[in-house]
């Protein structure tokens, strides 16, 4: 199991990425804005973050900043519906960013990101 930290500013697919990722087993702690997910960041200790690339009328990349010191073993998957950033700036930008998925996300794809880029032992744990 990973605990997941999710920052989504739309209510209806905070509900959905929280149920999908809670029905594959992983822990998940859920944010509207930037500052609700940099506090919930300090209180929860993830392993991943889905950060939605655009809220509170800006970037979701400080999070993701802000992660790479306060928890440097997190793992950030950006899910955005934005053509920005299409020649992969992202990972540059972030230095703990490793994929972005694409509005509308396939569940089936998102759980396996997830599984993917969570630590070895959480991962193993998820596949025993």
């Amino acid at each position: 199991m990973a605990v997941v930290l999710v920052l989504e500013d739309d209510p209806s697919l905070q509900f959905t990425f929280s149920e999908a990722l809670e029905g594959a087993g992983h822990e998940v702690h859920i944010a509207s804005d930037n500052e609700q997910a940099m506090n919930e960041l300090r209180r929860c200790n993830p392993d991943v973050l889905l950060l939605d690339l655009m809220v509170d009328g800006g970037l979701s990349t400080d999070v993701a900043n802000y992660a790479g010191y306060s928890a440097p073993d997190a793992e950030v998957i950006y899910v955005t519906g934005s053509g920005l950033f299409a020649k992969g700036e992202l990972f540059t930008m972030t230095r703990n960013a490793r994929m972005v998925l694409r509005k509308p996300v396939d569940l089936r794809e998102l759980i396996t990101m997830v599984g993917h880029v969570a630590p070895e032992s959480v991962a193993m744990t998820i596949t025993a």
